[in-house]
């Protein structure tokens, strides 16, 4: 396993299949002022030349530009009698008809940029991921291509964020662009970028929630500030897009609100005011389009049907919030870890219920001694993914009552802060500490078996940069 740390990999989230281009743009489209540059560029050189070589006006034209180079004798030297110059020239222009000549042993186009090519393709069933990453002078988003058969792992691209980032989602949709693969990132300076993943050299986000712009200053007027009410007033720690409408996205906040925003106006249509501490986790249902599950640090998970926002269920937490999630096989139940390393599993009917707090949960479950900071389940019926700042994964079977623990590793990547399935695997799982970290369950002989993966993957199925 290659290692190569930086100062925390904050989050992690699995990119569809088949939604990358398999040829990633190079270079930003409309740089017609850089192209325009280029052209006057040569023209100008090409002008230059001729003035060089020119008739008698020309030459002294040229001649005035070569003030301070009298060292050189310019004007004189056309009328070296060893041409000296000329026969550089003439064996610069050899040398160039010999390069043009096609080198029999060569097979092939030489022009060809294939090896370029070949790297920057994305094939339709690579499995990609995206980290956000934070190193001494610089915060990063990261695609990644998991090779699956190698169990291998290397960054395809990465594109510079403004800020330091705290999440980030995967959404096929922008303000302009209707179908594509694009990076949702919260960031700590209150807004969300969106980057174009299909853009190689992308210098700033293709789009911005949250960005607050001032109007230009009038003398003897306040400067005023359009769209501040639009961003929120704290870092953005959670983001959910909508799986009914991709142009819906919800966004958590170190300022207590949790909000919903229409991608295509490019506007916040919904703020809610249910928690009283930092949230932490925001999450849509699968199944019920209108079903929003939010946790924070004021140790309440709640749920929330956005067209009744007065209407709000909640249920306490065993501490605060780390993370939240609906379970993929049980339409009515949910999860969530908390700091002190509890997990607990809610029947979300008996919430909405209001019935007394010690029957909302199913069970609860400590499973780690320090902050539990992500959970995820899997495609694999009753398969839970819990981590930790103590640096360990482990792996749980939820059949019948709480939980019992069937593995734990130790990744070598430090404290972890962010775990998650892919649906399109089922024992693919990455992770961020240190470093990102793949972990391909079906390679473990103890889970193959309680979990029915069939025979296990060579190696310790591992994957580290």
């Amino acid at each position: 396993m290659r290692v190569m740390e930086k100062t925390a990999v904050t989050s992690v989230c699995w990119v569809p299949r088949g939604k990358c281009r398999s040829k990633p743009i190079t270079g930003e489209d409309g740089d017609e002022d850089l192209r325009d540059a280029h052209d006057r560029l040569v023209a100008g050189a090409a002008g230059s030349s001729s003035l060089a070589a020119g008739s008698d006006e020309a030459g002294g034209a040229a001649g005035s530009s070569y003030a301070g180079l009298e060292e050189f004798d310019m004007d004189g030297y056309d009328d070296n009698t060893e041409d000296q110059g000329m026969q550089f020239f003439s064996v610069l222009n050899a040398d160039g008809d010999l390069a043009r000549e096609k080198d029999p042993h060569m097979t092939g186009d030489p022009d060809s940029d294939s090896d370029s090519d070949d790297y920057h393709e994305i094939k339709p069933d690579d499995f990609l991921f995206l980290a956000t990453s934070c190193e001494e002078e610089s915060c990063m988003l990261e695609l990644y291509v998991y090779e699956e058969e190698e169990a291998n792992m290397y960054v395809h691209h990465d594109l510079m964020l403004g800020a330091y980032p705290l999440c980030v989602e995967w959404l096929n949709r922008t303000t302009e662009i209707a179908q594509g693969s694009f990076a949702a990132v919260g960031l700590f300076n209150h807004t969300v970028e969106i980057w174009d993943l299909d853009r190689l050299e992308s210098m700033q986000p293709c789009q911005m929630l949250g960005e607050v712009k001032r109007e230009k200053k009038v003398k003897g007027k306040k400067t005023k500030k359009k769209g501040a009410s639009q961003a929120h007033e704290g870092p953005v720690l959670c983001l959910s897009g909508s799986p009914f409408n991709s142009s819906v996205l919800a966004t958590g906040s170190a300022d207590q609100t949790v909000k919903v925003w229409d991608l295509n106006e490019n506007a916040c249509v919904h703020v809610y005011k249910h928690h009283e501490n930092k949230v932490q986790c925001a999450k849509w249902h699968s199944t019920e389009q209108a079903v929003l599950l939010s946790a924070a640090f004021d140790g309440n998970l709640a749920l929330l049907d956005v067209r009744q926002p007065g209407q709000v269920a909640t249920a306490k937490l065993p501490g605060e919030a780390e993370s939240a999630f609906w379970c993929k096989h049980e339409p009515f139940q949910c999860m969530a870890s908390a700091d002190n390393g509890f997990v607990v599993c809610y029947d979300v009917r008996k919430v909405a219920q209001g019935v007394p707090e010690e029957q909302k949960a199913l069970w609860t479950l400590q499973a780690h001694s320090l902050a539990c900071t992500s959970a995820c389940d899997s495609t694999t019926k009753d398969l839970l993914v819990t981590c930790s700042l103590d640096g360990s994964a482990k792996i749980w079977k939820t059949t019948g009552g709480a939980p019992t623990m069937v593995f734990s590793k130790e990744l070598q990547a430090g404290p972890l802060f962010a775990c998650t399935s892919t649906p399109e695997a089922p024992g693919l799982v990455s992770f961020g500490g240190k470093c990102p970290v793949v972990w391909d369950l079906t390679s473990e002989n103890l889970l193959h078996d309680a979990f029915n993966f069939g025979v296990p993957r060579p190696g310790d199925g591992q994957t580290g940069e």
